[in-house]
């Protein structure tokens, strides 16, 4: 039987050499970060995705800039293609929102990049990467290879 298909979109925030992650707490008790993002609904843009999500997530008001990478996952329920994009604030407060509450994230915060190596971290790139590069002309969008997501 096949898997529904989602159309997601995720914010990467880059403030100060910090990078803005939600924590998730799984079944196993195990946390992870992520950019915040989730889900498009029906009538909706993946632009206008992510910056539904950050506001929902984190209380912050964002306005996506580019596409930093196409990432394409398997999980249990869903065949997954999640659009990042790099965003900038334009508003609101960092907060513990209801909308993070009820989705299960424990915190939002931000980390920098040698905070990070202890950490499960998604997407994985963003160990790898150098943020700066994010920012420049030269940046081109990469696609992240298929792979199981079962976070």
């Amino acid at each position: 039987m096949g898997r529904e298909h989602r159309i997601s979109a995720g914010a990467i925030v880059i403030q100060e050499g910090k990078i803005l992650l939600v924590r998730y707490k799984n079944n196993n008790g195990d946390t992870f970060l992520v950019g915040p993002g989730g889900g498009s609904m029906n009538e909706e843009g993946v632009n206008q995705t992510v910056v539904r999500e950050v506001r929902e997530e984190t209380g912050l008001e964002v306005s996506p800039k580019r596409i930093l990478f196409v990432e394409d996952l398997l999980s249990r329920q869903y065949r997954i293609v999640k659009i990042w994009f790099l965003c900038n604030i334009i508003g609101g407060q960092l907060d513990r929102t209801k909308g993070a509450v009820e989705e299960g994230i424990t915190e939002a915060g931000w980390y920098a990049k040698e905070q990070l190596y202890n950490e499960i971290v998604y997407p994985p790139t963003l160990l790898s990467q150098d943020w700066n590069a994010f920012f420049k002309d030269t940046w081109e969008t990469m696609y992240l290879e298929l792979r199981d997501a079962n976070f």
